[in-house]
């Protein structure tokens, strides 16, 4: 047995010794063949350089006896060694190309070939950083590193993108108040009451726009600051049309304004909270009880669709809806109507239902025999004038109108802000005081999409500059919808007018 063992081992370490040598030889072996390889080309190489060599020297040899034969052996032996070089360098089809025409093709390979690697990284930038935006679990440092440079370049380009639109708002607004500014230096202001005319034109800032003022009493205009956009260019009235709708609904009783009703932004909302808060479904609701023909039919007798009568030069008649549109009576689709059209209205509201024909006296003597001319007594009861009165009140004290709030009288009207042709418009027309009415204020703007600039702003500052010289011994709290403070309850107004 041990015999046996003895056997076995013998043939494994011959084995074991067989192996190891076979791969040690087979490692000495690649290094010769890589050796003699490098020999042989580095020899086929030399024999070429040798030959050049041969072909410059026989080139420069002078021509004498037996130079025919010599020179007839270089040129072969020269064409055979430039075949040799040249086809080093070959076309597509084995022809062969100048040094100059591969160092062009070359560089505009690489010139295209770097024009298709930029889009194709920034394509792949895309994709990369979407799939990492969607992938799921914790990104490695690379990727968090990806994404950010990703979202720093995007971010850069939003942000310029964002300033060019910017800077082209900013010279759209420009535009539109230079073209006011023009306006205004046109401006008839005979007959105007020049300090209200002053305020109104330092309300509003330089901004594009009009602004209307006026007695509601007797409609003698205290002044019209651009009077071409405020009697000749009519506007969408925006949510200023409630008033049409509210008046239309009282009057028709198509609805009981004692009852709340479902809004889609507040829930629930009475008249009152629905004109300040300026709801549009409820306004939409209303619309759809009232019907166009009887919408229309209000809106002519209200003065819209038709000229006031004012006496400045260019009136339009505005225009009525020509058919029903589902935001007619929250919106004001499908009317044009005049900034002298609208103040005349809120006057009506305000002394209780005389349209007057607005005029301006142009001269001292018909100033100081003024005398009113009436068109015709709106269809409103005192009642409805009441609750429309409430829902004005409630949008300055505390609605969409908080900026035309002004302590000493109860300032009472109704905001509209939305897209006319292209631009913006923001409306506000309103009266003051409701107990005992003395100034109207109707002010229209215009500017950029991107704008933010209210009309109730402008009528505020209005208000703030001539209030003092209609009203005084008079405060309003804005919390309350036309309370008074108790120093004047049950005390007569006093007024003092220059």
């Amino acid at each position: 047995m041990r015999k046996n063992f003895r056997v076995s081992m013998t043939s494994w370490v011959m084995v074991f010794l067989v192996v190891c040598v076979g791969t040690s030889l087979t490692a000495q072996a690649k290094p010769k063949r890589a050796s003699s390889s490098k020999k042989q080309s580095s020899r086929k190489q030399a024999a070429k350089n040798r030959t050049i060599v041969k072909i410059n020297q026989a080139s420069k040899i002078a021509p004498g006896k037996g130079s025919n034969k010599i020179a007839a052996k270089t040129s072969s032996r020269g064409q055979k060694a430039q075949a040799e070089v040249q086809a080093v360098r070959r076309g597509k089809f084995g022809k062969p190309i100048r040094e100059e025409a591969v160092a062009d093709n070359s560089r505009a390979s690489r010139s295209n070939r770097n024009g298709r690697l930029s889009r194709a990284e920034s394509s792949l930038n895309n994709k990369q950083a979407q799939s990492l935006l969607s992938k799921r679990g914790k990104l490695t440092k690379a990727e968090r590193r990806t994404l950010a440079s990703y979202g720093s370049s995007r971010r850069a380009r939003a942000r310029a993108i964002q300033l060019a639109r910017l800077r082209a708002v900013r010279a759209h607004d420009d535009a539109l108040h230079n073209i006011t500014a023009a306006n205004i230096e046109k401006d008839n202001s005979a007959g105007e009451d020049l300090e209200i005319r002053h305020a109104a034109i330092g309300a509003l800032q330089g901004r594009s726009g009009t602004v209307v003022v006026m007695d509601p009493n007797t409609g003698r205009v205290y002044t019209i600051v651009n009077q071409q956009m405020a009697v000749s260019s009519p506007v969408k009235p925006c949510s200023t049309v409630k008033l049409i709708t509210s008046l239309a609904a009282l009057h028709e009783g198509v609805f009981d304004p004692n009852q709340d009703m479902r809004s889609a932004k507040y829930g629930t909302l009475n008249l009152t909270d629905a004109i300040a808060h300026s709801d549009n479904s409820f306004f939409d609701v209303l619309g759809r009880f009232l019907g166009y023909d009887r919408v229309v039919k209000y809106a002519g007798n209200f003065g819209f669709g038709q000229k006031t009568g004012v006496n400045y030069p260019g009136e339009s008649n505005g225009f009525l809806p020509e058919e029903e549109s589902g935001r007619m009576c929250s919106f004001g689709d499908g009317f044009g109507v005049t900034a002298i059209q609208l103040a005349t209205f809120t006057a009506a509201i305000a002394n209780g239902g005389t349209l007057y024909t607005p005029h301006v006296p142009r001269s001292a003597e018909e100033a100081e025999n003024f005398l009113p001319e009436v068109k015709h007594r709106i269809q409103m009861s005192q009642e409805d004038r009441t609750r429309l009165m409430s829902g004005m009140i409630g949008a300055v004290n505390y609605g969409t109108a908080k900026r035309a709030f002004n302590p000493l009288g109860q300032v009472a009207g109704k905001t509209g802000t939305c897209t006319g042709n292209s631009d913006k418009l923001r409306l506000f027309t309103s009266f003051s005081s409701v107990d005992n009415p003395r100034l109207v204020v109707t002010v229209i703007t215009t500017d950029s999409k991107l704008g933010g600039y209210h009309a109730s702003d402008v009528a505020g500052r209005v208000y703030a500059a001539i209030a003092p010289r209609f009203f005084h011994e008079r405060t309003i709290t804005s919390s309350s919808t036309g309370t008074e403070s108790p120093a004047t309850v049950g005390k007569a107004m006093s007024y003092q007018q220059k």
